[in-house]
This record gives structure tokens, C-alpha cells and sequence, in this order.
């Protein structure tokens, strides 16, 4: 059995951010699939302020030295003008199936290559419904004037087109096509049902059929696509048959929590086979293909409990950043392509983005909107499988937009961040009353958790001429200067105690401190990527989720930190909370009978973020303590079984058996 140093050295596990040395700022990995050397892979990449400095290109090269032929387009940049996050073309060497390279990134002063060109090759699709057949030629006007890459190994634009069948007028294509210097042709096409606000609007029976230089790559009958959805496949060719996968990039996650684009994943517990053995199962059951399928995503929203989708990532994205497996990797991505099917995605075709409170200050999508402009133009129907819930939404896009690049799922996560805002009910989201697109006032405290981190995460990740992006970031801004405004009257009312975000609850008295730490999990996220005034928050929400482990001295017994419910009620003082708790019956004692669940992993994940992101001295010592304290699901093999909460301070221990 190889040792750990061993294992490190092969590229058998994820290599720590620290371990690369300056220049070379990064680590990846490439993984083989017998593709021939040459063979260009595409992925996304965030960086450190001050990493890729403007005029400067990524090189990548293998542990012999040699450097691998490399291409970046950038999608936006940090204020120092830096390269914040973009899309790197590599050329990679021929590796065998599974076979392991360990490389290591620099930036470099360079100028980029000339775009390849775009010769002889085919894209043509077909859809045919109601006797009537509409064709559209994927390559006409490629690349078109505003390309998604352009460089020498790649190549790739979007042609997005109405589709006029049986005078439906919701439907249209939008299809990204590349090129790339290996000779493949790759087309991601998806048929978004999505257009909002037209009469004529609504649900499409149709047979797909697309033709990559000609030869049918792919046939699908939908029999029925609702309003407000899409779906799509990414396929490649060769002029001579279907293109072979290219190897696979295994990113170096301690790099991008450094870089502010994830969460700081515990790496060195590794995850347990029999999970990422059962993703492959599910993915090879036949109707993981079926298009508009769910893939495994909760289709009913407002289930609790111990869903794999809920959290600051999902807990396959969580496996794939922890372990790059590409099984995982699959599984996360496959689940990006089915969030298409939920219907919250509505298109203002008039202004080529998604609806916002820009043109529409008033829309509730929630069928209660009443008749266009107060609501829909046609309602969201009740037969879609689906049960959308602001409070339990999972953010199924980014991460597998921010490793892949794969322009389509970020149309996904922007759509589902504009329904974040537009679900809410006008009147509590207070438009046009000076507090812009508020989805924390009147919501629970879980929901605004969710919708926020779906603005800071669209927002975060679009590009700067993205027509979405200035809402998107206006949005989010919005919401934190609110709470910043808040926050004294808050610490008034709450005394000692302060730093709990107010929200909705059932049960009145009682505070869920799991609903607080799902909260926290995105101030950390926002904090992390610069942000003054999420960090500000965090920092008032800090007196609360440290000091309810900190806080025995006054008379807070440190078990209660993560038991299921607080009794607040109107108490300022540690020591009138811990009473109230005691006396309602919730106090965990000096056991752990009300932390039945996942609770004291969000509150470990609180206090890593804390101290990751304020370096709070009090934080880790609550994090050291809680870590040792024997509570519920805090085991190695518990995180090996599910790593969605698997968040760690920097340079935390490795975690042991």
C-alpha cells in the first residue's frame, strides 16, 4: 500500500494549496482516458487577486518540466485588474486510462495566440412537432461577434434562435459550439422552454434530432416539456465517428478556497469508496439519460431531513472537489444539466437575459402574483414533478460552472438567482421602497441563507459584460447593506447574545442555531471573496455562534451550542438562555439527545469558516473543542460518508480515526 507522501506524489490525492512553491501558484492533475496525446481539455479556474496580473498567461507543466500548451479566456477580474476566474484550454499528453499527471501553474507575460480557425465541419439539428420540422445550421455565423473562448486551441461561440413551431413562442435554442485543435467539434445544445411574459406560452411535444458532421449524434421525443424549462447534452466529433473524452482536471481545492471561490473542504480524510460507487450506479441506471429527468435532486423542496443537495454545495460537489473523482465529478455535473428541468427559469427574450426587477418591479412568480404583470403570463404548472422552495434550494450550478467553464450551467445558476428574488412576495422584498431586492426581511432565516447565496455566487461568477451581472451584484449589495442597517436595533434587542439574523420560525421563543449557521456559511462565502459588508456581518454573527460554545463561564452550557433549538425567546443573557432552554426541555445536558442530526456539523462549519475568514483565536478553540466533543456525525467516517458540511479552519490537523 502506497504512503500518504507516496500517494501525494502519484496524485492520488489532492494536493495542499501551501505545498506549491512561488512562482507556481496552483496544482492540478490531469487524469487519463486513453485519449491521444494533443487532446485539448477545458476546464474553469479561479485565482488569487494578484495571481494571473493582467497582460500574464497560465502555464502549465508536468513534473519532468515540460509545459503543456495552454489557453485562457478570462471571464471577469478583481479590483487590482487581476484575473479572478476564466477558462484555461490545455493541450495534454497521451495518458492511459485513469493514468495520474501532477502538474504544477504559473503565470507568465505572453501574448495570446492567433484564434484558430473554422474549416469544413457540420452542426445541424432538427426538431420536428406537430407535422411541422424546424432546422437550424449550428455553425452559421460562427463564432460569432462576442466569442465564449478564442485562442489557438480552442475556439467557441453561442447561436441562440427562436423556435417557431405550432406558433408556440416560449421555445428557443441556445447552442454553444467549439472548435478545438485536436480536431473535435463540440456542441452543447439545450432546448430552454424558458421564455416569460408572451401570450402563446406553455408546454411543447417534439422530436430533437442533431447532426454533428454527419452523423446523427443525437434523437430524443419529448412528450411533454413544461413552461419554464430546459434541457441539454454536450457532445463531441471527429470527422471520423464520436470525439474520445479528453483527460479530466483534477483542481487543487485548498487553491480555491484560497482564491475565495469555495469553502475550505477538509482534504485529508478522503472519501468512502462505497459512496462514489453508488453515484456510478445511479448514473448508470437508464433513466439517469432520460432527458428533463432529476437525477437524484429533491423534486419536492420542502422535504428536510438528511437531503444530499442542501448546503453551501452539494455533497457530490463536495466529493469532487475533495476527491476529483470522476465519478463524482459525473454525478455533480449530471445533476447541473437536471436543475434545467425545475421551472424557475423565465427568459425576457426582449432584453436577452433573465427577468429581473429592472423591467418587472412588481412580478411574484409564486401563483398567488395573480394576473401579468403582477404574475406570470401563464402560471407555473402544478404537473411538473416539481415543488420549488426558497428555504431548501440547492445550488446545483456552480461549482460544476466553476470547474467545467460549461457556459450553459451558468445560464442555469443566473435563473435560478433571479428567482431566488422573484419568488419572493413584493411586499416583504420591499421593491421600491429604498431597500432594493431584499430576500432576508419576513423570510426564514434558511431561505434568506439560500437566496443570498445564489446572488453572491451568480453574481460572483458572471462575466463583466454579462447583461445579467450588474443586477445580479446590485441585488446581493442590497440585501447586505440592509442587514447592516439593521444590526444595532438587532444588538439592542438581543443583548449579550447578539448576532442572531431574524427570521421565520414555526415555534415562537426558540431560535434554530442550524438556521443561523446555514446563514453563516454565505457571509463566510461572500467575506471570502472581499466583501466589506457580508464580512461585517459575519463578525456581529460571531458574538452568537462562537460564543454559544465559549459562554459556560455565563452560564450557557456549551452541549446547547448545536442542540436543535435555543430558547431565546426575549432573553438578552447567556445565562437567562440557558435557563429557558433548560426549563423547555431542550438543553442537551452534558449529553447529546437534541443534536440528533447534522447540527453539530453546521456548527463546525461555522466556526471553521470564522476562523478561516476573521481569525478569530475564540473561533478555533470552539472548533477544537466541538471537533473533540464526541457530538453526533463529527467522526472521520461520518465526513468520508458525506462531506457536504466537511469545512475545516486553515491548516486545521489531519483529521484521524
Amino acid at each position: 500500500m502506497l504512503s500518504r507522501r507516496h500517494a501525494m506524489a502519484l496524485g492520488l490525492m489532492p494536493w495542499p494549496a501551501q505545498a506549491a512553491c512561488a512562482p507556481d501558484f496552483a496544482r492540478l492533475t490531469l487524469e487519463g482516458t486513453g485519449a491521444p496525446a494533443g487532446s485539448i481539455a477545458v476546464f474553469g479556474q479561479a485565482f488569487r487577486p494578484g495571481d494571473m496580473p493582467r497582460g500574464s498567461l497560465p502555464t502549465i507543466r508536468l513534473a519532468s518540466g515540460a509545459a503543456l500548451a495552454t489557453q485562457m479566456d478570462v471571464r471577469n477580474r478583481h479590483p487590482d485588474g487581476s484575473v479572478r476566474l476564466a477558462q484555461i484550454a490545455v493541450a495534454c499528453p497521451a495518458l492511459a486510462d485513469g493514468a495520474l499527471a501532477p502538474c504544477l501553474m504559473r503565470a507568465e507575460p505572453r501574448e495570446a495566440g492567433a484564434a484558430l480557425g473554422a474549416t469544413g465541419r457540420s452542426a445541424l439539428i432538427e426538431i420536428q412537432s406537430g407535422g411541422q420540422v424546424w432546422r437550424a445550421d449550428l455553425m452559421q455565423g460562427f463564432p460569432g461577434a462576442d466569442p465564449w473562448q478564442s485562442g489557438p486551441l480552442a475556439v467557441q461561440g453561442r447561436l441562440a434562435l427562436p423556435v417557431t413551431l405550432t406558433g408556440l413562442a416560449s421555445l428557443r435554442l441556445v447552442a454553444d459550439v467549439a472548435l478545438r485543435a485536436d480536431g473535435t467539434l463540440w456542441v452543447e445544445a439545450w432546448l430552454r422552454n424558458d421564455i416569460a411574459m408572451r401570450p402563446n406560452g406553455g408546454e411543447v411535444a417534439y422530436v430533437v434530432r442533431l447532426r454533428l458532421d454527419g452523423r446523427l449524434a443525437l434523437e430524443a421525443e419529448i412528450r411533454r416539456q413544461h413552461h419554464y424549462t430546459g434541457w441539454g447534452r454536450l457532445l463531441g466529433s471527429t470527422r471520423a465517428g464520436p470525439a474520445p473524452p479528453p483527460p479530466l482536471i483534477r483542481h487543487d481545492a485548498g487553491y480555491l478556497a484560497d482564491a475565495g471561490a469555495v469553502a475550505r473542504y477538509g482534504l485529508t480524510a478522503g472519501i468512502e469508496p462505497a459512496l462514489l460507487a453508488r453515484m456510478d450506479g445511479v448514473m448508470a441506471a437508464p433513466g439517469w439519460s432520460k432527458p428533463l429527468g432529476p437525477r437524484g435532486v429533491t423534486q419536492d423542496m420542502r422535504q428536510t431531513g438528511g437531503r444530499a443537495d442542501i448546503g453551501p454545495a452539494t455533497m457530490p460537489q463536495a466529493a469532487w472537489l475533495i476527491s476529483g473523482d470522476r465519478r463524482a465529478a459525473a454525478f455533480a455535473l449530471g445533476q447541473a444539466e437536471a436543475a434545467g428541468s425545475i421551472p424557475w427559469h423565465f427568459q425576457d427574450a426582449a432584453r436577452g437575459c433573465w427577468m429581473d426587477t429592472i423591467r418587472w418591479p412588481g412580478l411574484w412568480t409564486d401563483g398567488r402574483g395573480g394576473p401579468a404583470p403582477g404574475g406570470l403570463a401563464q402560471p407555473i404548472s402544478g404537473e411538473t414533478g416539481w415543488i420549488t422552495d426558497c428555504a431548501h434550494q440547492p445550488d446545483l450550478n456552480f461549482i460544476p460552472y466553476l470547474l467545467s467553464g460549461r457556459r450553459a450551467l451558468l445560464d442555469n445558476l443566473q435563473a435560478q438567482a433571479a428567482w431566488a428574488v422573484l419568488s419572493q412576495w413584493p411586499a416583504a422584498a420591499a421593491r421600491g421602497a429604498g431597500e432594493g431586492t431584499n430576500v432576508v426581511r419576513g423570510n426564514q432565516v434558511r431561505g434568506a441563507a439560500w437566496s443570498l447565496r445564489q446572488l453572491e455566487n451568480a453574481a460572483w461568477a458572471s462575466p463583466e459584460r454579462d447583461a445579467n451581472r450588474a443586477w445580479l451584484r446590485a441585488s446581493a449589495d442590497a440585501n447586505w447593506a440592509w442587514i447592516i442597517s439593521r444590526i444595532p436595533a438587532w444588538t439592542a434587542t438581543q443583548g449579550e447574545a447578539h448576532g442572531r439574523i431574524p427570521g421565520e420560525y414555526g415555534t415562537p421563543g426558540v431560535t434554530p442555531p442550524w438556521q443561523q449557521d446555514y446563514f453563516a456559511s454565505t457571509a463566510a462565502s461572500a467575506a471570502r471573496r472581499g466583501n466589506a459588508q457580508a464580512r461585517a456581518v459575519l463578525l456581529w454573527m460571531s458574538n452568537f455562534l462562537v460564543g454559544r460554545f465559549t459562554a459556560e463561564p455565563r452560564g450557557f452550557a456549551p452541549h446547547d451550542g448545536c442542540a436543535y433549538l435555543i430558547a431565546t425567546g426575549t432573553a438578552r443573557g447567556w445565562a437567562e438562555i440557558g435557563a429557558a432552554t433548560r426549563a423547555a426541555g431542550l438543553s442537551n445536558g452534558m449529553g447529546w439527545s437534541k443534536t440528533e442530526g447534522d447540527y453539530a456539523q453546521l456548527a463546525l462549519q461555522s466556526l471553521a469558516a470564522i476562523s478561516d475568514v476573521l481569525e478569530l483565536p475564540a473561533s478555533r478553540g470552539a472548533y477544537a473543542w466541538l471537533a473533540a466533543a464526541g457530538a453526533p456525525f463529527t467522526r472521520p467516517q461520518d465526513f468520508r460518508r458525506d462531506p457536504a458540511f466537511h469545512i475545516v479552519p486553515r491548516g486545521a490537523a489531519p483529521c484521524r480515526d
